[in-house]
């Protein structure tokens, strides 16, 4: 019986596409600055071992839809990942974007290289907040996307984190980064 078991569960193991993050969520930096209409950045100087850091926070949203996605944007922090997902109990890459665009009114397609073929292409030096951008980390043209926020900040569902905020410039989204895309 304990072999039957054994062999179910090793079979079942073998069904899950990618991997789940199953975790509470992960907000690496907190809430996101907004509340003003003009756009306004936030620097902040820490000390660390190897000196000093000076980070940049993304502009705060300059209009009403962005406010209206921005607040949509933080309502997902820390949703876990699942592939395929389109919940807040689980969400992955296109899933999230689709829910965040969904809630002001702009219907883009389930996939990320769909969404990515349906924007106005936009490049990496003319992105703008709200943004979509595009990645290829499977090797096989695009498979992952997030939405830009500003000074080279953006919002996504990692698979190995949940929905959170990362740099652009981080070697492994910068060396995988391929377009931009406009639906705003």
């Amino acid at each position: 019986m304990k072999k039957l078991i054994l062999l179910i569960a090793l079979m079942l193991s073998g069904c899950v596409s990618a991997p789940a993050y199953r975790g509470a969520g992960v907000n690496c930096r907190g809430p996101m600055p907004y509340g003003s209409t003009a756009t306004t950045t936030t620097t902040t100087t820490t000390t660390t071992q190897g000196g000093t850091e000076t980070v940049t926070a993304p502009p705060s949203p300059s209009n009403s839809i962005e406010h209206r996605i921005q607040g949509e944007i933080d309502g997902w922090m820390g949703t876990p990942y699942v592939y395929g997902g389109v919940t807040k109990r689980g969400v992955d890459c296109s899933g999230f974007t689709q829910a965040v665009y969904r809630s002001v009114g702009i219907e883009i397609p389930r996939r990320a290289s769909r969404q990515s073929a349906a924007a106005e292409t936009v490049r990496r030096d003319n992105l703008k907040y709200g943004d979509l951008i595009f990645f290829n980390t499977s090797g096989s043209g695009i498979s992952h996307c997030g939405i830009y926020l500003g000074n080279g900040e953006f919002v996504h569902a990692s698979s190995s984190r949940g929905v959170v905020r990362d740099m652009l410039n981080h070697p492994y989204y910068s060396t995988r980064y391929v377009t931009g895309g406009r639906f705003l």
